[in-house]
């Protein structure tokens, strides 16, 4: 299997789409990362109570829309009147894959009950190379793997981060079947972007991404380190100081 993003310099994802021109994982907020020269795309999957996938973050609808309650009790009939800040409709994920097709996704799955309906999508739409998903449960991540096959892209999971981490006092090298290990500069009281620890990373074949980051030093500091990827916010000002560093 051949992934169109091998021969990227760089991976700047766009997390949640992005929001400087629209709220986060709204269709608008996508189609202008795409816009932009986005290629890869990061979003969060749950399922309403009759199985549809939305791309949304939280369990509940209070923070970002004109409702309240949960995404789990509420069936897709009641979601489609729902706006996010009162304008902008919740998006499908299958319609986000059918409506960019040149776009990889990376995608956190939020819950225990979104796992087998993202898998059978995923295979439904021949969608297994182009959709890398994550989660912070190691047992939706082993469920993912123990249910596709065929290869599939997976983030590391909890256990695999913290293996990784401490391996890398070491330098033992391990087997992980993950392409991608999206990380924040701390968690778990770890300190998981140091140097040592990406270089680690990067000798078991595995792509270091920093999440989420959107401070422009930050940014700076984390490239110079030698991550291979920033999912971002300020998706502006990634591309700007990616293209200044002929990384665009």
């Amino acid at each position: 299997m051949t992934f169109f993003f091998e021969d990227l310099k760089f991976f700047p994802f766009a997390h949640r789409g992005g929001s400087d021109y629209a709220p986060e994982n709204s269709f608008e907020a996508f189609n202008a990362a795409v816009g932009l020269g986005y290629k890869l795309l990061e979003t969060d999957l749950r399922t309403t109570k009759d199985g549809y996938i939305l791309a949304f973050h939280d369990p509940s609808l209070d923070r970002v829309t004109d409702a309240s309650g949960l995404i789990s009790e509420k069936n897709y009939s009641d979601i489609k009147k729902i706006k996010i800040f009162g304008k902008y409709k919740i998006p499908l994920f299958s319609d986000l894959l059918e409506a960019f097709p040149e776009c990889f996704f990376s995608v956190d799955i939020k819950s225990d009950s979104t796992v087998m309906p993202v898998v059978d999508l995923v295979k439904k739409t021949n969608c297994l190379n182009r959709v890398c998903m994550g989660s912070f449960s190691q047992k939706r991540i082993n469920i993912i793997k123990n249910n596709l096959t065929d290869i599939c892209l997976t983030s590391m999971g909890p256990l695999d981060i913290i293996s990784a981490k401490f391996n890398s006092y070491f330098n033992y090298r391990i087997k992980i079947d993950s392409i991608f290990a999206s990380l924040p500069v701390k968690k778990y009281n770890l300190d998981l972007l140091n140097k040592r620890n990406i270089n680690y990373l990067k000798s078991n074949n595995i792509k270091v991404i920093a999440w989420t980051i959107n401070q422009e030093k930050e940014i700076r500091r984390l490239i110079d380190l030698g991550v291979d990827g920033i999912m971002t916010d300020k998706i502006v000002l990634l591309k700007s100081i990616l293209k200044e560093k002929n990384l665009w």
